[in-house]
Formats: C-alpha cells, sequence, structure tokens
C-alpha cells in the first residue's frame, strides 16, 4: 500500500517535471583485467567470447568510451541476443526497424544497435531503432535523469531514438521487438516506482504482438524462473508459440537472478 501511494503521487510529479540536464559523458575504464577474478577455465571462455564479439560486431567504440562493468554486461546481452536469434534462424532484412519496449537508461544499447546491424552481415545493414521508456524522468543520485543516461548511452549510435513514453500498439511497425526483463509481477512493478494502474502485463504484451509485421521476431527476456513460466502463461494466451525457450548463463557476467529468453515468430501468413 505505500509503494502505490508514493508511485501515484512521484510519478505524476516526475512527468510534469521532466528533469534533464546537458553535458552527461560516459567515463572510460581499462578493460585489461575485464575478467581477473574469474577460475582459469572460465576466464579463459570469457576472453574468447569477449574478443570474438569485439571484432564481430565491432564493439570497438564501446570498448574505449564505458566503464569495465556496463562493457562486460553489454557483452552479456550481445551474447543472450545474439543465441536468441541463432535459435530462430530469423532471416533478418537489410534495413530493421526494431523497437526495444522498457529500455531504461538503456545501459545496453550499444549491444542492441551492434547486434541489429552486423549479425549474420559483416558489412552492415541499416537499422531504425527505437527505445520506449515509461518512466524517463527517474533523477539518480549524480542529479541525472534516466532520460539523460539514455542519451549518453545511445550518442553516436545512428538511427537510434529514446522515445520517453509507455509503448503502445503501432500495428505493423516493426520487424524485431525485444522486451527485455518486463515486469510481470506487481510488486515488482511498484517497488520500481510505477504506479498500479500502469501494471498490465498482458495488455503490453498484446500491443507488442499486434506491432510486429508478419513474419516478426520477438524477444523476450525474464528473471528467474517464476516470471519465466508466467511469460510462457501469457503468450499462450494470445496465442504465440514459442521458437526456442532457454536459460542463458554466461560468465561474461553474473546475477543474482538466472536469465531465461524466449523468442517468438509472427506468423507470416
Amino acid at each position: 500500500m505505500l509503494d502505490a501511494l508514493r508511485n501515484a503521487i512521484d510519478y505524476p510529479l516526475r512527468e510534469w517535471v521532466r528533469w534533464r540536464r546537458s553535458g552527461l559523458r560516459v567515463p572510460n575504464e581499462s578493460k585489461q583485467a575485464l575478467f581477473s577474478g574469474w577460475p582459469p577455465a572460465e576466464r579463459a571462455q570469457a576472453e574468447g567470447t569477449a574478443a570474438r564479439l569485439l571484432g564481430a560486431y565491432a564493439l570497438q567504440p564501446l570498448h574505449a568510451h564505458s566503464r569495465a562493468d556496463n562493457y562486460r554486461e553489454n557483452l552479456f546481452y550481445l551474447e543472450l541476443l545474439e543465441r536468441a536469434l541463432d535459435c530462430a534462424g530469423w532471416p533478418m532484412p537489410a534495413v530493421v526497424q526494431a523497437a526495444d519496449v522498457g529500455c531504461a537508461a538503456w545501459n545496453y544499447v550499444a549491444a542492441l544497435h551492434a547486434l541489429l546491424r552486423f549479425w549474420q552481415a559483416p558489412e552492415g545493414r541499416t537499422v531504425q531503432l527505437r527505445g520506449f521508456e515509461a518512466d524517463a524522468w527517474r533523477v539518480y543520485a549524480n542529479f541525472y535523469s534516466r532520460h539523460d543516461h539514455a542519451l549518453a548511452n545511445m550518442r553516436a549510435l545512428p538511427g537510434v531514438e529514446y522515445v520517453s513514453r509507455a509503448f503502445v500498439a503501432e500495428p505493423h511497425g516493426y520487424n524485431l521487438i525485444t522486451l527485455l526483463f518486463p515486469f510481470l509481477f506487481g510488486h515488482d512493478h511498484l517497488r520500481w516506482g510505477l504506479p498500479r494502474p500502469a501494471f498490465r502485463p498482458a495488455a503490453l504484451l498484446r500491443s507488442v504482438w499486434d506491432s510486429l509485421l508478419p513474419g516478426g521476431l520477438l524477444i523476450i527476456a525474464n528473471q528467474g524462473a517464476a516470471e519465466h513460466a508466467e511469460q510462457q502463461r501469457l503468450l499462450a494466451q494470445l496465442p504465440a508459440r514459442p521458437l526456442a525457450a532457454f536459460q542463458h548463463a554466461s560468465p561474461l557476467f553474473s546475477y543474482a537472478v538466472a536469465r531465461f529468453v524466449t523468442v517468438a515468430a509472427k506468423p507470416a501468413g
């Protein structure tokens, strides 16, 4: 009740103020010891994967302008999304129109953009990527908003737009949509500062599904087995038949809660 009451006051206030500041820059840290604390076997695997991803997805700008932890997390996201596409066997078009729903500060946008641009296309493809965030104006401890952080993270990435509002259906708008860690349980939704009336996971999933072009692909990532099971239940209501569902573990980055992935394709007809 206290979370719901606080969010009912704080969220509209953030939306009214829309706090923003210019000048935020992402500091760089050395990448020489990214996996120095790992056991030898895991370290060798992580270093090999990191080197492959760096070359295959032209991550040199991110490598040169990122914190070490954020770089490792981008590598994790990239590996996870690459695995999802490999499982789907999906023919990504030469010009891909993509949406990322609930992107927060978009700390992983470099990985997502690199995947869309270079997956199975060493020469690169044209990317049109929009990130949607319903709570873009939350202010962090450094007095920059989530919006400010997102703009800093996406700086110099061509064809990328940050949209400071909740996602609504755009029929047949996108080839690919990612839903990375949506809130499926009300207590998580409230704990992260969102108002109770905005908790509509089934309606959001329907809006996302309706926004895919025929033959388009949906990639969803969830935290923990309970969320993953709930996600399967919601997909079955659409109905949508997953092409693949798996748990993704990697030495690139560790989380307290396991990460699960589901991939579904909209019928082409």
